[in-house]
């Protein structure tokens, strides 16, 4: 089952769920197409598999994080850039695009995202609380909201790299593009919750290195 999931995953990464053929991961993982249908019904429950695993390590390990020994402002840093680096991995990146289309056109089965989404939703609460107490975040702020709205703005670009190409020409496949839009978004949302605005989080686009000095 091992080796037919990491074929899978390799498949639905590359090709997509319509075009992965079941032969191909069969035969990627050394095994018959026999087998894979006595572990998974459909290619599609497959799919659903694949999904949740990564899900589940992307997730296992975001809500780990140990933030109380941070301040507010470096505690919610710290987890807005851990939204985005499992990203860095582009499979995961076409997987994520992929599982979007796949979960708006069916019924959703009970995953590791929805296991472990209230965890993550905790630790933002926990993270703001503590910086509405310590005045560095503004207290009009709903916790769960905010969440779903940092995520799509950190992580979103992602599975659109042909509209963040096209609207501000990075491409989130070079490692110093991708580095720039990780750096704006997550400045972009932490003005959004600051107490007081400063321009310690500049929106504007970093400058190429060699125009820094």
């Amino acid at each position: 089952m091992r080796r037919i999931a990491e074929a899978a995953r390799q498949a639905f990464a590359a090709k997509g769920l319509a075009d992965a053929r079941i032969d191909d991961i069969a035969q990627a993982a050394g095994v018959t197409k026999q087998l894979v249908y006595h572990y998974y019904r459909s290619k599609e429950e497959l799919f659903a598999c694949v999904l949740d695993e990564s899900s589940a390590t992307t997730m296992i390990d975001l809500v780990a994080i140990e933030l109380d020994q941070f301040p507010p402002r470096e505690a919610l840093r710290t987890l807005l850039n851990h939204m985005i680096s499992p990203y860095s991995d582009p499979m995961l990146s076409a997987l994520a695009q992929e599982g979007i289309r796949y979960h708006e056109n069916h019924i959703t089965p009970r995953n590791s995202f929805t296991d472990l989404a209230p965890k993550l939703k905790e630790k933002m609460r926990d993270t703001i609380e503590r910086g509405v107490r310590a005045g560095e975040f503004r207290s009009d702020v709903d916790p769960d909201l905010f969440l779903a709205a940092a995520v799509q703005t950190t992580t979103s670009a992602y599975v659109s790299r042909y509209t963040v190409a096209t609207l501000c020409g990075l491409d989130l496949n070079r490692d110093e593009d991708a580095d720039i839009w990780r750096r704006y978004s997550v400045d972009f949302v932490m003005a959004a919750i600051e107490a007081k605005r400063s321009d310690c989080h500049s929106l504007k686009r970093p400058l190429p290195p060699e125009q820094r000095n």
